[in-house]
């Protein structure tokens, strides 16, 4: 693991964020890394836009009248808004399910304004403000249109979750048998891969929505345009991953998982991007998002000033004094150590 983020106070440093970085081309080329490019660790919630390839790809998604609006929602870790809510109560109505149906546990909306709202309303928060209800309600939509039991279809050995399964391997060219399997918070399997596999993966989903002659073309295709086109559905308001794909306006997709790993699909060059902050800190993934894109050149000028607010942020006490920053450090190539001055900009 490499110096990725460090955190300041009167320019000093007091907390540092080591992890790792890969980019990839769609046949795997290594672009550029930091650190052991076949670290492993969990894809978490970073592989939804994967995990929703087979529904799409087996026809489910069309037979069972999906918007790219809840396409969108399917690959989301949510915030809870009311826009989330009344699109996956949706979903489920469509398929003649309710709330009950969902496996994913109940937790408060991430969202701070509609959480207040369900306090002083005296509501109580259900499934359908857990983050990954669209998931869960796109699994349900695919065991239905499978004909299978919907009763566990978050269990590892029911066919939804094997041919997720199947599409992850194919995705990021790692047999079945060599993917470890781990429970994601929301209750369904999630896989452990290499970070290079996992950048492969985002890769090749912009390298297949742009050949037609892919079997995951229109799959990939889809996935792509349902995220960049409905943003707000992926996060949230005030989100990063929200902000970051409406700045950019389909050039990229990005995803945040849980434990600080973050996965980027670059339309441009095919690149597929996965890094993960080891300590699990969420707070250093987007200073360091930010400046792999400047690094790499994807950002245009206003797309930056859209963002910039992300990549060196400030910190504040209570008093709303700025008493430091967040600063992505990785690409100095210099060894930092605690107490060291770091100029914020």
């Amino acid at each position: 693991m490499e110096t990725l983020a460090v955190v300041t106070r009167n320019q000093f440093v007091e907390s540092i964020h080591n992890g790792c970085i890969c980019v990839v081309d769609h046949k795997g080329k290594i672009i550029y890394h930091k650190g052991d490019e076949n670290t492993k660790f969990f894809f978490r919630s970073s592989a939804k836009p994967i995990q929703i390839i087979p529904f799409i790809e087996r026809g489910g998604a069309e037979k069972m009248n999906f918007s790219l609006k809840e396409i969108a929602i399917g690959c989301a870790s949510h915030t809870g808004e009311s826009m989330h809510v009344e699109t996956v109560n949706g979903i489920l109505t469509r398929l003649g399910l309710s709330k009950d149906d969902l496996h994913c546990g109940i937790s408060g909306p991430y969202n701070e304004d509609e959480k207040i709202r369900l306090i002083t309303s005296k509501e109580k928060p259900s499934p359908l403000h857990a983050g990954c209800s669209g998931k869960h309600a796109a699994m349900l939509a695919f065991s239905k249109y499978l004909g299978t039991d919907i009763s566990n279809y978050e269990d590892i050995s029911h066919p939804v979750q094997q041919e997720i399964l199947k599409v992850i391997s194919a995705f990021t060219e790692q047999d079945i048998d060599s993917i470890p399997t781990g429970i994601d918070g929301c209750g369904v399997p999630i896989f452990m891969l290499p970070v290079n596999k996992m950048a492969l993966a985002y890769a090749k989903l912009t390298y297949y929505m742009e050949d037609d002659k892919s079997k995951y073309h229109q799959s990939s295709r889809t996935v792509f345009e349902a995220m960049t086109k409905y943003p707000e559905m992926v996060a949230g308001s005030k989100e990063f991953c929200t902000e970051l794909m409406q700045a950019t306006k389909g050039k990229l997709i990005g995803k945040i998982g849980a434990e600080a790993v973050y996965c980027l699909g670059i339309k441009k060059g095919n690149l597929g991007v996965c890094l993960k902050i080891a300590d699990g800190s969420e707070r250093a993934v987007y200073p360091v998002v930010m400046q792999l894109l400047s690094e790499l050149g994807v950002l245009e000028k206003d797309e930056y000033e859209a963002l910039k607010h992300w990549h060196r942020p400030e910190l504040k006490n209570n008093l709303q004094e700025r008493i430091g920053h967040i600063i992505p450090v990785f690409h100095n190539n210099k060894i930092i150590r605690l107490g060291d001055r770091v100029n914020s900009k």
